[in-house]
């Protein structure tokens, strides 16, 4: 019998029949055993007070995987007692160190065990395991280094909030222009999907990079590195379920300026730059605030001014605003 404790929340896989009626596949997504490819499959999953499903993923994903591994990062609930139930191998951070630093933690487990594929998705039921197969398939097939669970390409019918895709599509332009100026290539239609394939070569060297910030940014940073390194990055389709109980989500706002934060890192090597470049979104960010609300003259310059000092700052020296309350809490 389901534990009562979880009694309340949406199963993470109810909408299964919905989804395989919605691709108008069969009633069934073929089950691949893993153990028949040629090397070791792991499933890494993050996780940070992920307790109401995780024990439904877990199990979920174990039928593709020789490994289901959960990174639990510091939580609060019963994230970790109820991973290790379902069958997962459980490594637990002792604080809570970001969503990057879950991510360098299975890099890491997946190196150490010759995985010779992994797969990373979410621990809230957003991401349906049973599309890992899809994936792995699409790896094996044509030897891809990252294979990512897009919203974006063929026939996914993610239902997005209005929100979330403005600003999915401005991250996503935003990542590949930087990624086209820099390397002459691009990465993905979805920057930001955390359903993602990696073989042997790329966990090799995400194991090893010091370049995976420990925020929300790492999706980020894993795509730059792959385009330094030449990497081939494929898509297939995928449904993202919004529709469940307390998705694990961060503020849009706070979300998009550490994705921001992250671009301006990778695009603009010095601080120097960083500043100019800064004070120039800055300007443009409040200038288009000031036309919108209609503010003139002094107000309207005294804002320019401070915003483009504001954002300047903050993308030159990203410890700033910390620091400055520090001192003022003193």
């Amino acid at each position: 019998m389901d534990d009562p404790s979880i009694g309340h929340a949406r199963r993470p896989f109810e909408y299964e029949r919905d989804h395989r009626a919605r691709r108008g596949s069969s009633a069934a997504v073929r089950a691949v055993d893993s153990r028949r490819s040629t090397g070791i499959v792991m499933v890494g999953i993050p996780a940070y007070n992920e307790a109401e499903m995780i024990a439904d993923v877990v199990t979920a994903a174990a039928r593709y995987a020789d490994e289901v591994v959960v990174v639990d990062d510091g939580s609060e609930d019963e994230t970790v007692e109820r991973a290790r139930d379902a069958g997962a191998t459980v490594v637990a951070h002792s604080s809570n160190r970001g969503y990057g630093a879950t991510l360098r933690t299975i890099f890491e487990r997946a190196r150490e065990t010759g995985s010779e594929q992994l797969v990373i998705l979410d621990g809230d039921g957003q991401h349906d395991p049973d599309d890992i197969p899809k994936l792995l398939d699409v790896q094996r097939a044509n030897g891809a280094e990252i294979v990512v669970g897009s919203r974006f390409v063929g026939d996914s019918e993610t239902s997005l909030p209005a929100y979330r895709r403005l600003g999915l599509l401005v991250i996503n332009a935003l990542t590949n222009a930087g990624i086209w100026l820099r390397y002459s290539t691009t990465t993905a239609a979805d920057t930001q999907s955390g359903f993602r394939a990696y073989r042997r070569d790329a966990i090799e060297t995400f194991a090893r990079s010091g370049e995976i910030g420990e925020g929300m940014g790492a999706s980020l940073d894993i795509l730059f590195r792959a385009a330094r390194e030449g990497f081939e990055v494929e898509e297939v389709s995928t449904i993202i379920e919004y529709d469940i109980d307390e998705p694990s989500s961060h503020h849009p706002i706070t979300h998009g300026l550490a994705l921001l934060k992250a671009i301006f890192a990778e695009l603009f090597s010095t601080r120097s730059i960083r500043f100019l470049a800064g004070a120039l979104v800055g300007l443009l960010a409040f200038a288009s605030a000031a036309a919108v609300f209609g503010l003139g003259g002094t107000t309207q310059a005294v804002g320019l001014a401070a915003g483009g000092l504001i954002v300047a700052t903050w993308l030159a020296y990203p410890n700033a605003p910390r620091s400055v309350l520090k001192f003022a809490n003193r």
